[in-house]
């Protein structure tokens, strides 16, 4: 059996040991399901790394494409001539600090519900139904996605991509978001399971490096665009819509503050100060 050690881990702790197999391969990312519907991900160097998976160097990434079947022990993989060990677990969460605003006049990528991120926000597809969505939310009634959640194409579909940069957000706000999204078993009758994967893990404040970087940058007053661009790279439009939805929180946090309703948890880690 050939070993390989895994460059870093994400989440391996919340997946089930047992059997897993291919659900589906891409060249940055190989996808493995368990009988109950997660998904485990292999991520290929240099493109960053979701919150549930291993990521591992060109060569092993590659060796792995002809794998099918994997049988997972703790932190610990194997199947079908070859073992992956992972050494070093990232912590990918977000924390919970001042975001200063996010400016995307200088972006015209067109997000997949959206348009081209520099029109101003309220001209945005749906946007008076977002905002619908999160009043309700904000006023403690739990919020009805599943006109959003699964709408627009792909692995990550659009609408589930914006809410996952919303929850990036309220996350950082330090706002409890256990009753944003669905149930997980309610959830995955509405989207991909990909999609499910990672909106569950949005859910626990729990988010892909890209992610991570942007809301670092923000909170801690460097300049975003690197970040930004990057997350913009990730798939057709899915960075795209990520960026749309941490706009919209914002926004609307901001709407939310004017109209004085503090519809938050406790302090006010969402208004930046510069500092």
């Amino acid at each position: 059996m050939v070993t390989f050690n895994a460059l870093a881990c994400a989440g391996l702790y919340r997946l089930p040991d047992g059997e897993w197999t291919l659900h589906s391969r891409f060249s940055q990312a190989i996808n493995f399901i368990h009988a109950n519907g997660e998904l485990l991900t292999l991520y290929r160097y240099g493109k960053g790394m979701g919150p549930t998976g291993l990521l591992l160097s060109h060569s092993s990434f590659s060796r792995m494409n002809a794998v099918s079947r994997l049988h997972k022990l703790g932190s610990r993989l194997s199947g079908q001539g070859v073992a992956l060990h992972a050494r070093r677990e990232l912590k990918l969460r977000v924390r919970a600090a001042a975001i200063a605003p996010v400016d995307l006049s200088s972006y015209f990528q067109q997000s997949g519900l959206g348009g081209a991120l520099n029109q101003p926000l309220n001209t945005m597809t749906c946007y008076a139904e977002i905002i619908a969505g999160l009043n309700r939310w904000g006023a403690g009634f739990t919020p009805d996605w599943r006109w959003l959640i699964g709408r627009g194409p792909g692995l990550t579909p659009s609408g589930d991509d914006m809410l996952t940069g919303m929850l990036a957000v309220f996350v950082a706000t330090g706002m409890p978001v256990h009753r944003f999204l669905p149930p997980a078993d309610q959830l995955a009758l509405l989207t991909t399971s990909v999609s499910c994967s990672y909106l569950n893990s949005a859910r626990l404040g729990e988010f892909s490096t890209p992610v991570l970087r942007v809301m670092c940058d923000l909170q801690t007053g460097q300049d975003a665009d690197r970040g930004l661009r990057r997350l913009l790279a990730v798939g057709h439009t899915s960075g795209a819509d990520i960026v749309s939805g941490i706009a919209l929180a914002q926004h609307w946090l901001r709407t939310v503050d004017s109209r004085g309703l503090h519809a938050r948890s406790g302090n006010d880690t969402h208004i930046y100060s510069g500092g």
